[in-house]
C-alpha cells in the first residue's frame, strides 16, 4: 500500500512546482525610473507565500507609492533556526542584525525576540489597528507596545486521510487524545519542532491544553504512534495526502493546501477546546537597513489588499498562488464574500494559552521532546511495542511515559539553559535516562 502511496506522494509533492509554469495572468509590474530599494525579510514561510507577498507588494508600492521594490527573502529554515540564526547575529552585530523584517512562525518567537531587544516598534495608522481585534480566542494578536504585529490567523489540528483509515478499520480522529491509541501506531505523522515553529505550537498546545503531565503522557504515546519525524512542518500534510501515513498534527494553511489539491478523501479537524487559532505574526529587527520600507511592509500587511492575499482565489487581482489563510482584519469576514467562512473571533480556545510562559520555555522544550521522543525513537517505538504485546499494563504505560521533569523544574532549568555546558551536561543525562528506561521496557 505505501510503495503506491509513494507515487502518489511524488505527484502531490510536484503540485505546486506544476503551477508554477502555468502561464502568468496577472500583469508584469511596471517599470519605474526610480531605482530599485531592497527590503530583507527572514522568514518560515513556504515559497508560495513568499512570491504573493513578493508580487503583491511590488504592486502596492508601484500604485501607492510611486516606488519601486524587490524583497529579499533570507531563508535558513524554521522558526527555530531562525532564532539561532538571529542570536548569531545580534551576537556578532549587537545594534543590528542586516535584516529589516522578520515574517511568520506565530507569537511565541516574537515574545521572546521583544524580551532579547531584537524587535524595533512600529507605528500603524490608527484606522488599521482598529479594526483588529486585540485577542482572539484568549491569545493576544498583536503587541501593545507595537514590536509585533499578528497579519494573519492560524489553527492547529488534525489532518486525516478517510480512504486509508476506513481500509485500515481505524476510526478518525477528532481530538488529540485520539492519536495516542494505540491502533494508530506507525500510520502517524509529524515535524520536528526543534525544525518547524507549527509544530512546536502543536505540542506546546497539547501541554498546556491537558497540563504539563498529562499533557506529556499523551506527547509521548503519539510520538510513539509516529512512523518517522519530517524535517518541516509541511511534510505531514504531504505524507498524508499520499497515504504514507494516516493522520497527523498539522497548522490549518498547510492542510487546506493539500485539500485543495487531493479532494475529498482528506479532512481537517480542530479539536474542541483544546486548540487555539494564533496569531502569525510580523516584526522590525533593531537596526533594520531599510526601516521606512520595512513600515511600509507591516502598513502592507494589514491593509486590506495585504490582507486579501491571504483567502483569495487564484486570479482575483493577479493572484497566483491560493493561500488558504485566515486575516486578522475583522471586518472583512461580513464584508468580503470571499473570506474564509470560517469565524475565528467567535471561536473559544476551551483553555487559557500561556504565550510568556510558551515564548520563554521555546528553546528547553524544543531540546526535551528532542532528546526524550525525537532521537530516541527507536528505542521508544520497541518499548511501546512491547508495551502493546504485553496487553497495555497501565504500570507499563505510566512509566514509559512519565515526564522526565516537572513543570517547576523545567522553569527553573530554563533559567540556566543559555548555558552551554549547563545545556549539554543536562541534555546527555535525558539522552542516557531516555535509553535506560525504554531499554528496559522493551525487555
Amino acid at each position: 500500500m505505501r510503495v503506491v502511496a509513494g507515487i502518489i506522494f511524488i505527484a502531490v509533492a510536484g503540485l505546486p512546482y506544476a503551477f508554477m509554469l502555468l502561464p502568468d495572468a496577472a500583469p508584469p509590474p511596471p517599470v519605474l525610473d526610480a531605482a530599485t530599494e531592497v527590503l530583507s525579510i527572514i522568514s518560515p514561510h513556504r515559497r508560495e507565500v513568499r512570491q504573493e507577498y513578493s508580487r503583491g507588494f511590488r504592486a502596492w508600492m508601484a500604485r501607492e507609492h510611486d516606488r519601486s521594490v524587490q524583497v529579499q527573502w533570507i531563508d535558513v529554515g524554521g522558526t527555530s533556526k531562525i532564532m539561532k540564526d538571529l542570536e548569531s547575529r545580534f551576537m556578532a552585530t549587537p545594534g543590528s542584525a542586516r535584516i529589516d523584517l522578520m515574517f511568520g512562525g506565530g507569537v511565541d518567537p516574537f515574545i521572546r525576540g521583544a524580551a532579547f531587544g531584537w524587535l524595533a516598534p512600529v507605528a500603524v495608522a490608527p484606522s488599521l489597528l482598529s479594526g483588529i481585534p486585540a485577542t482572539c480566542a484568549g491569545t493576544p494578536v498583536y503587541a501593545s507596545d507595537r514590536q509585533w504585529y499578528g497579519v494573519a490567523l492560524s489553527g492547529f489540528g488534525i489532518l486525516c486521510n478517510k480512504q486509508l483509515l476506513s481500509q485500515l478499520d481505524i476510526p478518525v480522529p477528532t481530538e488529540w487524545k485520539d492519536l495516542g491509541n494505540p491502533i494508530y501506531a506507525t500510520w502517524l505523522g509529524s515535524g520536528d519542532p526543534r525544525t518547524s515553529g507549527s509544530v512546536h505550537m502543536c505540542y506546546e498546545i497539547v501541554l498546556q491544553a491537558y497540563g504539563f503531565e498529562e499533557g506529556w503522557r499523551l506527547l509521548t504515546r503519539i510520538a510513539a504512534n509516529v512512523r518517522r519525524f519530517g524535517e518541516g512542518g509541511g511534510a505531514v500534510p504531504r505524507e498524508v495526502a499520499a497515504g504514507e501515513v494516516a493522520a497527523g498534527m498539522v497548522i490549518d494553511q498547510y492542510a487546506r493546501t493539500v485539500i485543495d489539491a487531493a479532494g475529498d478523501d482528506l479532512s481537517f479537524v480542530l479539536p474542541r477546546g483544546v486548540t487555539l487559532i494564533g496569531a502569525d505574526s510580523i516584526a522590525m529587527l533593531k537596526g533594520a537597513p531599510s526601516p521606512e520600507l520595512a513600515r511600509l511592509f507591516v502598513t502592507y500587511c494589514l491593509s486590506d489588499d495585504g490582507q486579501a492575499l491571504l483567502y483569495q482565489p487564484v486570479g482575483r487581482n493577479g493572484q497566483e498562488h491560493a493561500l488558504h489563510r485566515l486575516p486578522v482584519q475583522a471586518r472583512l469576514y461580513e464584508d468580503d464574500p470571499e473570506a474564509p467562512e470560517i469565524r475565528p473571533y467567535d471561536m473559544d480556545a476551551g483553555f487559557v494559552y500561556d504565550t510568556t510562559a510558551a515564548g520563554r520555555r521555546w528553546r528547553i522544550m524544543n531540546d526535551l521532546v528532542g532528546v526524550w521522543l525525537i532521537d530516541a525513537h527507536s528505542e521508544l517505538t520497541e518499548a511501546w511495542q512491547k508495551v502493546r504485546t504485553d496487553g497495555m499494563a497501565a504500570d507499563s504505560v505510566k512509566a514509559m511515559t512519565a515526564p522526565p521533569v516537572t513543570v517547576a523544574e523545567l522553569e527553573a532549568i530554563a533559567l540556566q539553559w543559555s548555558d552551554a555546558r549547563f545545556r549539554l551536561a543536562t541534555m546527555t543525562t535525558w539522552s542516557h535516562a531516555a535509553q535506560e528506561r525504554y531499554t528496559k521496557l522493551s525487555r
